[in-house]
């Protein structure tokens, strides 16, 4: 016979809080509370008591309920948000939401910022962060739109030597920061774009410190530059390293790094750059960095399929090659063929003569055969796409006998 039964008599307490933490939206944890509290008496006094309802902190909730969530999550871990969109104005400054949070500073578990307009002072806003022990950290996430006028500061982030014992996940965009280390990390991700103060000397001490690193992505640094102390760095081998990707950075830079790194594991790598006229191998695809390839071959997959883009960006030619798990993407002033041999050329040097790469071809407006007799062996094109105009001499060259073959 089925009876009426209260779910408070059903469950514990301490079930029914942790189902309510499943139920809480970090985005939203305020409203999710507010409607917990309104179910009943019991409910409200449980999600009041609960130290792990209100671990997510974030600024929008406002100053007053801010204080609330730092005492009612008593000594529990806390992950806290900062958003100030450019769209919506926030209830507080960023340097206000660091001040409060900052007395918990040994709490800290995750912090995130996203800020549009950015503190006058970005190291004093952040001096929480950077003098006090974070010792519990495991996520750092600062991203920002740049320098304003009238802002100073920077954000000088050391690692190493019982600083950030357990920060694993560093993600830095657009901010005036800086990021070393000096002793073994526990990291295992690390984005950093658009970050002018890092130098290649630090990117290098990251690699050497973080032997359990397994993203690594490097854009738009602009303060990378080659310098002859980087080439008495010894091999890095990173065997949990499956992701590298190095984008619109100096090709020597992106040479002297993929020089010196050993992936063995590597699932995917990107590289986009800009290569000087007239194009020259020796700047990135040669030996020292061949090993990318081997690695590849040694893993016993599929051979790869060759993806070649051809276009025309801001008055020079832009090509891409994807080999597999490797993304080549280049941007040459002049003479794309040339920069085409040179890819295929590293790439084939490395190749098993015994063995055909299937490629696949796109071009916007067919640019010549030289771009297709590019593709001798151990190349075969299997699939051809050509975006042209009708003014284009393309019937021509379609009947060209390189084009004619049973393949």
């Amino acid at each position: 016979m089925p009876t009426n039964r209260n779910i408070n008599d059903v469950l514990p307490g301490e079930l029914l809080c942790q189902i309510f933490q499943l139920y809480l939206d970090p985005q939203h944890a305020k409203r999710d509370r507010c409607r917990l509290s309104l179910v009943c008496r019991l409910w409200c006094q449980w999600v009041e008591d609960s130290a792990m309802l209100w671990t997510n902190i974030t600024a929008p909730d406002g100053l007053d309920y801010l204080s609330k969530s730092f005492r009612n999550s008593k000594e529990a871990p806390l992950d806290l948000a900062y958003t100030g969109e450019s769209w919506r104005v926030c209830s507080m400054s960023v340097e206000r939401f660091l001040q409060e949070a900052g007395p918990h500073v040994a709490r800290w578990r995750s912090l995130s910022v996203f800020t549009f307009v950015g503190p006058s002072n970005w190291e004093q806003a952040f001096e929480a962060l950077l003098n006090l022990s974070a010792s519990q950290l495991e996520m750092l996430k600062i991203v920002g739109r740049g320098v304003g006028w009238g802002q100073i500061g920077i954000i000088s982030i050391t690692i190493g030597d019982r600083s950030f014992p357990n920060l694993t996940d560093v993600f830095l965009v657009d901010v005036p920061a800086s990021l070393r280390t000096t002793s073994c990390t526990a990291l295992r991700s690390c984005i950093l774009d658009r970050i002018p103060r890092m130098s290649l000397r630090d990117v290098v001490g990251i690699l050497e410190n973080s032997p359990h690193l397994e993203g690594l992505s490097v854009k738009r640094c602009t303060g990378l530059k080659m310098a002859s102390e980087i080439w008495s760095v010894h091999t890095i081998m990173l065997d949990m390293l499956v992701d590298i990707r190095l984008q619109d950075l100096d090709p020597l830079v992106i040479h002297a790094i993929l020089s010196i790194i050993r992936a063995p594991n590597c699932d995917n790598i990107a590289i986009r750059c800009a290569i000087p006229d007239p194009p020259s191998p020796s700047i990135l695809f040669n030996p020292s960095v061949g090993h990318l390839l081997l690695f590849f071959g040694q893993k016993g997959l599929e051979r790869p399929l060759f993806e070649v883009l051809l276009d025309e960006d801001e008055g020079g030619e832009y090509l891409w090659v994807d080999v597999g798990y490797i993304s080549i993407d280049v941007r040459v002033d002049t003479n794309g063929l040339a920069e085409l041999h040179n890819i295929l050329g590293w790439i084939g040097s490395y190749s098993d003569p015994q063995n055909i790469y299937p490629v696949s071809l796109e071009f916007y407006d067919f640019p010549g055969l030289g771009y297709l007799e590019a593709f001798a062996p151990p190349f075969n094109v299997k699939c051809l796409k050509i975006y042209a105009s009708g003014e284009s001499p393309l019937l021509e060259h379609l009947s060209h006998p390189r084009l004619q073959g049973p393949s």
